[in-house]
């Protein structure tokens, strides 16, 4: 069609033209949105194969590092455990060497204690007493001296006079007692049980302390040497206990061996460091190239596909918006909307074959009139 003519006054071929280019719009538009989805689908299978790529390398990369770190963490370990077991015969042989240099140093005092102790039970035996008068205990109650044994005496009085008392009470079977009669049966199981303990302890008084006083009192002395040469072995104890010096204990060996697997630890850890930084400089690289070698082909061949349906897409679409642009123009302009439908346009062609109409504007015409 010719520019300064319009589609009105155009004869059959105009017409068939407009049609053709119909034709190619509707086409273009049918083409464009099946390349739209394809494009969209090729989108989206290139980013999960470049996602998949990536996690890919990522965890293969860790796994392999992973693989190096706990290879060297168990040669570690190993000495470790190493370590701990060398650490305890150590401790072992110096806990013996502290015993014996403790045996050794207080062994006058040890000696002297048994003797005492021979002598107490000679003393003992010759003025006719039982050996528990012998005792701490029984010198805590009959010849009470210092603070220590002071605490014990007020302890055992509220035992004795207060919790034992209650506790013959509690074991009695005094529940069908009535109320009125409980405190009573209280204070009588209070009293007996309290006098029978004053008692107790006042006739072992009588038949002991009262009558060998004097020999019981030389072997208190007796017990106090034993205490203070007691005291005396403790204090030397913790003194070597503390002693931070080990030469008399013959650990060299020990600690040759500790040293030893020390270093080799350490050694471990700088080879450790060393391997890993290699492997995050070069081979982390080199098993990324290598994944990549194997997977870059059907990810460029995606990519091209990709690229080539943009490019189809680009095109369709800047063909529709030119066709599109025409049509508008060149013949909506004149027809209207309505006779851009390739059916209608078809039904004025074939009024126009007829012979009824030699003109587009006359078709149109018949064809409103029917």
């Amino acid at each position: 069609m010719e520019d300064n003519n319009n589609i009105l006054s155009g004869d059959l071929g105009s017409l068939k033209e407009f049609k053709n280019i119909v034709e190619q719009y509707e086409e273009a538009k049918a083409l464009c949105a099946q390349s739209a989805s394809e494009e969209k689908r090729l989108e989206k299978e290139l980013s999960i194969n470049k996602k998949n790529l990536k996690d890919n390398i990522d965890s293969t990369v860790k796994k392999r590092r992973g693989e190096i770190e706990n290879k060297f963490d168990q040669e570690i370990a190993k000495d470790r455990d190493k370590l701990r077991k060398i650490q305890s015969r150590r401790g072992k042989a110096r806990d013996k060497g502290v015993k014996g240099r403790i045996a050794e140093e207080t062994s006058d005092l040890t000696e002297q204690n048994k003797e005492l102790k021979k002598n107490i039970k000679s003393a003992l035996k010759e003025i006719r007493m039982p050996k528990f008068c012998g005792s701490a205990f029984y010198f805590t109650l009959y010849f009470t001296k210092g603070a220590g044994e002071i605490f014990i005496c007020a302890v055992m009085i509220i035992l004795m006079f207060l919790l034992f008392p209650a506790a013959v009470y509690l074991a009695l079977p005094l529940e069908k007692l009535p109320d009125s009669y409980t405190i009573p049966a209280f204070a009588v199981t209070y009293f007996v049980v309290v006098v029978i303990i004053f008692f107790i302890y006042k006739i072992i008084g009588d038949l002991t302390k009262h009558k060998h006083e004097d020999e019981l009192r030389s072997v208190r002395a007796l017990r106090d040497r034993i205490s203070s040469n007691k005291k005396q072995i403790s204090g030397i104890a913790r003194s070597i206990s503390k002693d931070k010096n080990e030469d008399m204990y013959g650990l060299e060996d020990y600690d040759a061996q500790i040293r030893d697997i020390e270093a080799d630890i350490e050694k471990i850890k700088s080879d450790k460091e060393a391997a890993l930084k290699n492997f995050d400089v070069s081979a982390s690289v080199d098993i990324g190239a290598e994944i990549e070698s194997r997977e870059l082909p059907r990810i460029n061949e995606l990519e091209s596909s990709y690229s080539e349906t943009a490019a189809r897409l680009a095109k369709l679409e800047e063909d529709i918006k030119q066709l599109g642009l025409k049509i508008s123009t060149d013949y909506e302009a004149y027809l209207g909307k309505d006779y851009t439908d390739t059916a209608k346009i078809d039904e004025l062609i074939s009024i126009m074959e007829t012979g009824k109409a030699s003109t587009v504007s006359e078709a149109v015409n018949i064809y409103n009139t029917k």
